[in-house]
Formats: C-alpha cells, structure tokens, sequence
C-alpha cells in the first residue's frame, strides 16, 4: 500500500513537473536569455528523470534567478515546484516545503487555481513523507476542493486516492 500511494505521488507531482510546455523555439531574433531558459528547464527535466536531484536543484536555481528578472511568474512558479520536487528527493523536507509555499504563492499571484491545487498537494505530500499524516490529510482536502471546483477530474482523482490511501494507513 506504501508503494502504491507514492507510486501515484510520484507519477502526479512529475507528470505536473513535466508538463510546463517547453517555450517555443528561439527564432530569428529572440534572446540569448530565452535560449538560456529554454535550456534550463530542459536540463532540469533530464536531471530529474535521470534522478539528479542535486543536480536539478542547481539548474532551477538557475532558471529562477533567471526568470524572476523576468518577472515570469508562471516559470517562476514552475521553477518552485521543481525545487520542492527535487528537495523532497534528497529528503531535504523544510527546503521542499519552503519551494512549494512559494510556488503556492506565486500561482496565487497569478490566479493559477490548477497550480495552486498542485502546490497544496505537493505539501501535503512532504507532510505526508515527514510523518504528519493529519497534517498532510489537511492540505490534499484544500486540494481536493479547488481540483472539484475547477472541474478537473484527474486532479480529483488522484488527490482522493492520497487521502484514501492516508486514511487506510491511520486505521
């Protein structure tokens, strides 16, 4: 059962990691800096995959510095989510919850209501990895009702199946 609830933690928060489409490619005339982005968050999607954390950790901190001057706040977003990602690999839980807390904000911000959802569930899963189940329950029911309010199903699927998974284990 363990497995099986990390399997679907895994596979929610990476295909979330991996979504963020790569921007298109530089044309004529586009920045060295967009190149650069575009770079970065491919390199921190290799490291992720190639499980690199440290690595990865790295390459978004690159990428946030970068995009902040920007002022890109969805990369912005993305680029917390990554490091709350790969934090959370090393067990680097208080780093993994301040990355998510700002990706939480930041989508806040910019009122990215599947983001948001994404965040919440991502602390909860830190919590749940640091052994505070209640806690971690607290922040997938948040979750869980922006993903129903905002109609996606797979949202609500797969942050039912952590709390289910999270109650089995209490009992």
């Amino acid at each position: 059962m363990k497995y099986r609830l990390l399997s679907v933690i895994t596979v929610s928060i990476l295909s979330f990691f991996m979504s963020i489409p790569l921007i298109e490619q530089a044309s004529w005339g586009q920045s060295n800096q967009q190149t650069q982005i575009n770079q970065l968050i491919q390199q921190s999607r290799e490291q992720a995959r190639q499980g690199e954390p440290s690595k990865a950790i790295e390459t978004l901190k690159q990428l946030l510095s970068i995009v902040q001057q920007e002022n890109n706040k969805e990369l912005e977003a993305w680029s917390f989510l990554g490091l709350g990602f790969n934090y959370g690999k090393i067990q680097e839980y208080p780093q993994a919850l301040e990355s998510y807390q700002q990706a939480l904000t930041a989508y806040q911000e910019i009122n990215n209501s599947t983001g948001v959802a994404t965040s919440l569930s991502n602390i909860g899963n830190v919590y749940l990895d640091m052994g505070k189940a209640a806690k971690a329950i607290d922040y997938y029911q948040q979750a869980l009702k922006i993903f129903t309010d905002i109609g996606d199903s797979s949202g609500v699927e797969r942050t039912q199946n952590n709390i289910n998974e999270v109650n089995e284990r209490l009992r």
